[in-house]
C-alpha cells in the first residue's frame, strides 16, 4: 500500500536547558523524498539562568536573579525528508536525512516578582506587591520572595521576528505500516532582528546554536 501522507507529534529536549512540543505534516514527492511543513514551540533557557529561593520564609517561592524575560520561540517552516534506508518489514528501523528552515518568532514575557514591603509604623510585617523587575531598582534580594504568578504580566508579552535552520537525522519503526515511532537528533540555528533580552547586565543574543532530540509518534495514510 502507498502512504502519500505522514502526520507526526511530539516532544523534543535541546541544549538551551528545557525542550518543546511539535508538530509535522508531511507529503510525499518521490519514493526517496517528501516534503513537511512543521510548527515548534520550545521554551529557551540563557545559561545564566539559575533558580534560587526567595527571601526568607515557611513557603519560599523561586526565581531566577537578574532573569528580565521567559522566552518561546515558535517555529514554523518548510522542510524536506531523504529517506536512507528503507523500513521493509514490521518492526523495521528506517534512517532519514531532515532539513528544514523558517520564520521564528521569539515571545518574551516580562518577569513579575513579588516584593516585600515593610509597614510604615516601624512593624517587622508588611505586605508583597507584584512588580514588574527591573534591575536597577530590585537590588535587594532579601525583599524578593520570589516569582508572580506566571500569568502576571500577560499583557505584556513582546515577540521578535528571526528566522530559524534545522539539519537532523532520524530513526522510524513501527509495529505497523501506517504507525511510526521515530527518534530525531540534529542541530538548530535561530538568528533575530535584534538582541533577545534574556538576563540583566549581559549583552543581547541574536544568534542562538543549539543540539535537540525529538520524540514522535505518527500516522500515515
Amino acid at each position: 500500500m502507498v502512504y502519500d501522507k505522514h502526520y507526526q507529534f511530539g516532544f523534543n529536549l535541546n541544549t538551551f536547558g528545557l525542550g518543546g512540543i511539535q508538530f509535522r505534516y508531511n507529503w510525499h514527492q518521490n519514493a526517496l523524498k517528501s516534503n513537511f511543513f512543521e510548527s515548534e514551540i520550545c521554551r529557551i533557557k540563557h545559561p545564566k539562568e539559575i533558580r534560587r529561593n526567595g527571601a526568607i520564609t515557611e513557603q519560599p517561592n523561586q526565581y531566577s536573579y537578574g532573569k528580565l524575560n521567559t522566552v518561546f520561540f515558535l517555529r514554523n517552516g518548510f522542510g524536506q525528508t531523504i529517506l536512507l534506508t528503507e523500513r521493509p518489514y514490521k518492526n523495521a528501523v528506517s534512517l532519514r536525512f531532515n532539513y528544514a528552515a523558517g520564520l521564528n518568532i521569539a515571545l518574551l514575557k516580562p518577569v513579575f516578582l513579588d516584593i516585600f514591603y515593610p509597614y510604615s509604623n516601624g512593624s517587622p510585617s508588611g505586605y508583597l506587591v507584584s512588580e514588574k523587575y527591573d534591575p536597577n531598582k530590585h537590588t535587594d534580594i532579601y525583599k524578593i520572595y520570589g516569582n508572580s504568578s506566571f500569568f502576571v504580566g500577560m499583557n505584556e508579552i513582546d515577540a521578535q521576528l528571526g528566522a530559524y535552520g534545522r539539519a537532523g537525522i532520524e530513526a522510524e519503526w513501527g509495529q505497523f505500516p501506517d504507525e511510526t515511532k521515530s527518534i530525531e537528533a540534529g542541530i538548530t540555528f535561530d538568528t533575530f532582528i535584534s538582541g533577545i533580552p534574556m538576563m540583566a547586565h549581559l549583552p543581547y543574543e541574536s544568534k542562538f546554536i543549539g543540539l535537540y532530540l525529538a520524540f514522535n509518534l505518527g500516522y500515515k495514510k
